[in-house]
C-alpha cells in the first residue's frame, strides 16, 4: 500500500527516500489514536498545494509506490528481525521465539492464524489484536492500515476458532 484514504484525505507513504521531503514540505503524518495514544503513522497528507500541482503529485505518489515496492523487495530478500515488523513488539518477538518462530520468512509461511493459535497454546488471553498484529507484520502494514477485508476475515475467523482458541491455552 503506497497511499490510503482517511476521513476523505488521501496520505501517501513516507520511505527512506521521501519522508524527509515530506516533512519538508510540511505535509501533515496522519495520526492514529491507540488506546486514547497518538501514533504517528508513515503517511503524509496531500494538501491542496499538491492537489493543484498535479505533475509534482504524480511524481511524490510514484515515489511512495517506488518505496513500497523497494520495501516489500527487502523485506523478501534480507530477512529482518522480527521486531523490526510492523505491530511486532519486543515482548511478541519473544513469544514468537517460544514457539519456534524467529525470523519473517518463518511468520509468513505459518500464517497468522496458525501462529496465533502457537502462542495461546503458551500464553492465555490472546486477543484479537494480537491476530490482527501478525497478519499486519506479515503483509506490511500497521495493524491501523490494514485493508477492511483481511481485518474483516481474521474477525470471523477469531470467532469461529473461539471455542479452539481458549481450549487450546493452558
Amino acid at each position: 500500500m503506497f497511499a490510503l484514504v482517511s476521513e476523505g484525505e488521501l496520505y501517501l507513504r513516507g520511505n527512506a527516500e521521501n519522508e524527509k521531503q515530506f516533512y519538508l514540505m510540511g505535509m501533515e503524518s496522519l495520526i492514529y489514536r491507540k488506546r486514547g495514544i497518538p501514533i504517528s503513522l508513515r503517511y503524509f497528507k496531500v494538501g491542496k498545494i499538491l492537489w493543484d500541482d498535479p505533475d509534482r503529485l504524480l511524481q511524490l505518489a510514484k515515489s511512495s509506490l517506488d518505496g513500497m515496492l523497494n520495501d516489500i523487495k527487502t523485506r523478501k530478500n534480507g530477512e529482518m528481525r522480527l521486531k523490526d515488523l510492523p505491530n511486532i513488539s519486543l515482548s511478541l518477538e519473544r513469544l514468537l521465539w517460544q514457539v519456534g518462530i524467529s525470523t519473517s520468512a518463518e511468520l509468513r509461511e505459518q500464517g497468522s492464524c496458525s501462529t496465533y493459535l502457537k502462542l495461546c497454546s503458551i500464553k492465555q488471553n490472546m486477543g484479537l489484536n494480537v491476530l490482527i498484529a501478525l497478519e499486519g507484520a506479515i503483509l506490511g502494514f500497521h495493524e491501523a492500515a490494514l485493508p477492511h477485508d483481511t481485518r474483516h476475515s481474521l474477525t470471523q475467523w477469531f470467532i469461529s476458532h473461539q471455542a479452539l482458541v481458549c481450549s487450546s491455552a493452558h
